[in-house]
């Protein structure tokens, strides 16, 4: 059946299998199923509201609000909740059900959470056993590491978003068991390179775009087992290093030449790698994932997206090792959870946020180790079975049940969170639909010291340009270069960039083909495809069956 999404009114489908998924993921209580109705917002509005509980790079200084210890937060100093240490927080030093309280039924839900949200104290930032790399959010087991988002596993690593199991890299996006890379995205395996996505077990390459066994290429794409080759085209040894030398020191004029290449050769229509029965992007060994992006090792999945180890869920982003999960975002190894916020090792979780370890918990915060809790009150089972189903009806009646959390609660502003990465908008569109939006100082105009001119090549860099600000071409915002950050140019000969770090991060991330789905034909057999190249770019796109015959 068609549905016009009340938020911006594009029509959606809600096909049988949608409606028998939110049949099944109805949570059972009392030997009764309390079943989920279909969604009234579209998929890519139902991302938007969840993606605005996530904030990934927008890290504040502020103080523990228990012991006073200064420290780095997701949260900025005005945001009126109480943040603790991790540490802290993840000890006894608080009973997160101090702060429980009965449902009262002459309200909506909604509000009462938001009021209990506030109340209970937050972890600062999601950093788990990390060794110097006190600026890494949503990440674990790192050592030396700054401003690593998403990551796990990493050592010396500068900038870098969702990688793990590497080292030596920086401005790096889904890296994989690599080293000494920079500016590289979705790539794994790969050594001593710059500027390159979508490769793998690559050494020494440059400017290169999907190819994999190569060594010593600049410029290239669609390789396979190559060396010395510049824009596909094939060099001896001598004549190969001589010439990248070459280019290296004069890269902004080799834009036009790459751009060129890439209009000549053909694309894949998306990339679905060791996949069955799967439409969108970017996925790998996985079955049955319909609509899904950045997704690996998943199986009978919807509208999911930067997530691994997904089964049986639809909705669900940010996410690793989860099942029968439904319209929920930044989770970790659970079991059945429906509407949560950065639910971690929980089961049976409906309607909570920052819970860990939890099981058959109801519209809970800040919780761990708990079972059967409403409102972070504590219940018998045979109270909570029979407590839960009334507040759903209630749900019901206020037209909450179903519905996820409203983006006016969310901890982070509009501008904060990763929706303004995904879906950007401008502060009074924000502003006009009732969102919030921070405001920020305007650095640009501000005196920050005499203007420090970069020069263009790293052997003319001092040491001193640690101790300078130095100002983005693009933004104007002002910017820092870090003792490692210039210790990793110099080893790798690279100059300084002259773009703040979330300029590039933007500029790297827009390289990624939208989460978006279009019909065209093969450029080749004319046969219809699927794919997320937009039917008037100029890219070449084939169909899978002629892109790889041509390929390989």
């Amino acid at each position: 059946m068609n549905q016009a999404c009340k938020q911006c009114s594009a029509n959606f489908e809600i096909t049988d299998d949608d409606l028998a998924f939110y049949e099944k993921v109805s949570p059972i209580f009392n030997g009764k199923k309390e079943l989920i109705p279909p969604p009234t917002l579209c998929p890519q509005c139902r991302v938007q509201k969840r993606f605005i509980f996530r904030n990934e790079r927008k890290l504040y200084h502020r103080k523990c609000d228990l012991t006073g210890k200064q420290l780095v937060s997701v949260y900025s100093p005005e945001k009126p909740y109480i943040v603790y240490e991790p540490t802290v927080w993840w000890s006894d030093a608080y009973d997160p059900l101090a702060y429980g309280r009965d449902f009262d039924f002459s309200r909506p839900f909604f509000e009462q959470f938001h009021e209990l949200n506030l109340a209970v104290p937050k972890s600062a930032i999601q950093n788990a056993n990390s060794e110097n790399s006190e600026y890494t959010n949503y990440s674990s087991e790192n050592k030396n590491s700054y401003m690593a988002v998403g990551s796990f596993g990493l050592e010396d690593c500068l900038y870098c978003y969702r990688s793990s199991q590497s080292s030596d890299l920086v401005d790096c996006y889904e890296l994989t068991n690599s080293q000494l890379c920079y500016e590289c995205s979705q790539s794994k395996n790969v050594y001593g390179c710059g500027h390159c996505q979508h490769c793998e077990n690559c050494n020494d390459c440059f400017y290169c775009d999907n190819c994999t066994g190569c060594k010593d290429c600049f410029g290239c794409i669609n390789l396979r087992n190559a060396q010395f080759q510049i824009y596909n085209t094939q060099y001896s040894e001598a004549e190969y290093r001589t010439k990248v030398t070459e280019l290296k020191r004069t890269t902004a004029n080799t834009t036009a030449d790459i751009r060129s290449l890439h209009l000549s050769v053909p694309h894949r229509p998306s990339t679905l790698i060791n996949c069955e029965e799967c439409t969108g992007d970017q996925q790998f060994d996985c079955r049955h994932c319909e609509d899904c992006y950045v997704l690996k090792n998943a199986e009978d999945a919807r509208y999911c997206a930067v997530a691994f180890g997904v089964k049986d869920s639809h909705d669900a982003n940010f996410a690793d090792n989860i099942e029968l999960h439904y319209n929920s975002t930044n989770l970790h190894n659970n079991y059945h959870v429906l509407f949560g916020v950065l639910n971690w090792y929980d089961k049976e979780i409906i309607y909570c946020m920052n819970t860990f370890n939890s099981r058959n918990c109801f519209g809970c915060t800040g919780l761990k180790k708990q079972e059967y809790c409403v409102l972070n009150k504590q219940y018998t089972k045979e109270e909570y079975e029979e407590l839960v189903p009334k507040i759903i009806e209630h749900m019901r009646s206020t037209g909450e049940w179903s519905e996820f959390f409203p983006m006016s609660i969310s901890p982070f502003a509009y501008n904060e969170a990763v929706t303004q990465e995904y879906f950007p908008m401008s502060r009074e569109d924000v502003l006009g639909k009732g969102w919030t939006w921070r405001e920020e100082s305007d650095q640009r105009n501000q005196y920050l010291g005499p203007d420090y001119v970069i020069p263009n090549t790293i052997e003319e860099v001092s040491d001193d340009i640690t101790k300078q600000i130095l100002r983005c071409e693009v933004t104007g915002n002002p910017y820092k270069i870090i003792p490692q950050e210039l210790k990793f140019y110099r080893k790798m000969n690279i100059a300084i960039p002259k773009k703040c770090p979330d300029e590039r991060h933007k500029e790297r991330m827009a390289l990624q083909n939208p989460w978006h789905l279009w019909q065209r034909e093969c450029a080749k057999c004319r046969k219809p495809i699927e794919t997320t190249y937009a039917p008037d770019r100029p890219e070449i796109v084939y169909c899978e069956e002629c892109y790889l015959s041509t390929v390989y």
